[in-house]
């Protein structure tokens, strides 16, 4: 849905959401943090809601920097965590501790980032952090979201987009934490949820003969 010349905090966006935003940004690495972080910030005065931003299974968080960087230009603060680092990705439930690990810094380490990164006055709005995460960093996001991480921030919406559970439909086959109980009321949430679908993820990829994200592997 198109918003259009809808105030956004400070500044007045006349755009379709699908066009780049007219707030300025810029990206910078932090290493001081559980883990590595790409955060993504307006380079105008302001005080603006942040994104956690969860990365998919053996994806880097900088193949995300055109999206990412869409969303900043929006009026937000996005920080995305590399959740590994070496080899193959980490065990699911280490995935989501650390996931919650990196939340936790934000309370205290992101605002003196901006600070130390951007010649302006860029306050991160922590009250209103979003928890958000693509693939199997969907999943991430939904267990975070869920407790399965002792986290020190009330988190105000989630979002995930093509979330995906495991390589199949089949139980076995799902990653830890198992957070489906095939019970109504499985996410007891208050909070704004959705789930954003491409379409595409029963699909095989050009690199892949299984399907990224397969019908019945959602979280």
């Amino acid at each position: 849905m198109a918003l259009r010349d809808k105030p956004v905090l400070s500044t007045t966006i006349g755009t379709d959401v699908f066009e780049s935003g007219n707030i300025k940004w810029k990206q910078f690495n932090v290493d001081t943090s559980p883990k590595p972080l790409l955060v993504f910030t307006p380079t105008v005065e302001g005080t603006y809601p942040v994104i956690l931003f969860y990365h998919g299974f053996a994806i880097w968080n900088s193949y995300y920097h055109k999206l990412l960087g869409h969303i900043t230009s929006h009026g937000f603060i996005v920080v995305a965590p590399q959740l590994f680092t070496i080899g193959l990705p980490m065990p699911g439930p280490c995935e989501v501790k650390f996931a919650g690990k990196v939340a936790n810094w934000i309370t205290k380490g992101l605002q003196p980032k901006l600070k130390e990164n951007t010649k302006e006055n860029v306050v991160a709005k922590l009250d209103n952090l979003v928890l958000a995460g693509h693939s199997k960093g969907g999943k991430t996001a939904f267990a975070v979201a869920l407790g399965h991480a002792e986290t020190n921030l009330k988190f105000s919406a989630l979002i995930g987009i093509d979330p995906v559970a495991g390589p199949s439909k089949c139980k076995i086959t799902r990653t830890l934490p198992h957070i489906l109980t095939g019970q109504a009321q499985s996410f007891d949430l208050n909070m704004p949820v959705i789930v954003i679908g491409t379409g595409l993820g029963p699909e095989p990829s050009n690199c892949s003969p299984l399907p990224c994200a397969p019908d019945g592997g959602e979280p």
